[in-house]
């Protein structure tokens, strides 16, 4: 039987890890392959680094990027720290991306020079005077190709007026300067209840909020969707749901992670390339939106591929959308329920429970989620059958980032959070 993790912080799950599966892999994506045991080094590889531009403990660095290995590498180096990591949009506006960079008091940022058809480093060119505008931004390190096949791009570099805009790369030659000595004492402050993420979401508000996330529960938490969900060491998630959202870089990545799975990175969702990477690595796991599904269902190579290795994973929408990723071959499909406040989901169905079931029910809360259906206007429950708000206690969000009064409107006098949806 399954145990859940012993470790609370991100830099102790991968040592962890690591030790238990040395040689199993664990990060598939852009023709690059880790073990937990080479994902580990290359972790703390990263993590000197940054530790070597001056990152510490409670800093803010921000990642703006497909899905890449790089995300994951660098999400766990700067948690590893002490820092917090902070997700951008890779579908940001130039506005929305000055906004989370200030907002979030990012010191640095880690991102590709461009995603499809967004040009990140236009953007940024595009926002002086950085050291006014932008006063906390010290750096700015760039994956992969800084201008892709655009000549002009180097240009925006040179003209950033911030302290450095250095290669990815470079993280490594930094590395060299910093002891692993260094490392282990930072790896040693990080604290269980300390925060490990900063998610903006947008909700139902002009500006995004901050959501705050600590260490323990992105662990506890997705141990509990996992096992919903059956997962084993020996099952491989294909991921296209970009990496900034909660139900990647929180669900996703944790549930696999907190039982010693494989994650399989596509940079971004293209279904004919996505049906090809799940026949190519057998992925076992679908994770995504009810658009994916159809568009995966609907593709013309789908008759042509072997789907066999899929099982189960995370969907939502109708009964008729959840069947087209059954069709695909997941018959263990679980209907998911859940806010990125509420650490990906709260409620999950069981994959052993009939199809049927699933398709009508998002399941019962999680181990260690309180749930109550209320009255929105008198916060009175409601009885048994009947429509309320949701409101949930437990794994929740401690607060929005520099928004007390926020905070304070989105909890009862009991403590449980207001979530706004109906139930």
């Amino acid at each position: 039987m399954a145990t859940m993790p012993r470790a609370r912080t991100m830099p102790d799950l991968l040592a962890e890890l690591a030790a238990r599966f040395p040689e199993r892999e664990a990060l598939v994506g852009n023709d690059q392959r880790f073990s937990f045991r080479t994902l580990r080094e290359e972790v703390r590889t990263i993590a000197r680094g940054l530790a070597a531009l001056g990152v510490r403990k409670g800093d803010k660095v921000a990642i703006l990027m497909g899905n890449r290995p790089e995300w994951v590498v660098a999400d766990f180096a700067i948690c590893s720290l002490g820092a917090v990591m902070v997700g951008v949009n890779t579908w940001a506006s130039a506005r929305e991306l000055e906004y989370i960079l200030a907002h979030s008091d990012a010191s640095v940022l880690i991102t590709t020079g461009r995603f499809l058809k967004y040009d990140y480093l236009a953007m940024l060119g595009a926002m002086q005077p950085c050291a006014e505008r932008l006063p906390l931004l010290r750096e700015i390190v760039l994956v992969g190709e800084p201008g892709g096949e655009s000549t002009d791009k180097p240009a925006y570099v040179a003209n950033l007026a911030i302290p450095g805009c250095r290669p990815y790369a470079s993280l490594r030659e930094l590395a060299a300067s910093t002891s692993q000595q260094v490392l282990e004492a930072a790896e040693g402050t990080v604290d269980k209840d300390d925060l490990a993420y900063l998610l903006y979401t947008s909700g139902s508000t002009a500006l995004p909020k901050g959501v705050q996330l600590q260490h323990y529960a992105l662990i506890e938490n997705m141990w509990q969707i996992g096992e919903r969900q059956h997962t084993t060491e020996r099952d491989r998630l294909w991921l296209a749901v970009s990496m900034f959202w909660g139900l990647a870089c929180e669900n996703a990545l944790f549930n696999l992670y907190t039982h010693g799975g494989c994650v399989v990175l596509q940079e971004h969702f293209d279904a004919g390339e996505a049906l090809e990477i799940i026949e190519r690595e057998r992925c076992t796991m679908f994770y995504g939106t009810p658009n994916m599904g159809q568009a995966l269902y609907e593709h013309p190579d789908r008759a042509r591929r072997d789907l066999r290795s899929l099982r189960g994973g995370a969907t939502i929408g109708t009964p008729e959308q959840m069947m087209r990723v059954v069709a695909l071959g997941a018959h263990e499909i679980c209907n998911i329920y859940g806010l990125t406040e509420t650490y990906g989901n709260c409620n999950v169905s069981d994959a052993s429970e009939p199809l049927e079931l699933r398709f009508r029910s998002v399941g019962r809360p999680l181990d260690g989620v309180i749930q109550r259906i209320v009255d929105p206007v008198t916060g009175f429950e409601r009885p048994i059958g009947e429509v309320g708000e949701i409101r949930v206690k437990g794994y929740v969000t401690n607060g929005y980032f520099k928004d007390p009064e926020r905070t304070a409107e989105s909890f009862d006098e009991q403590g449980f959070f207001k979530t706004g949806d109906l139930g």
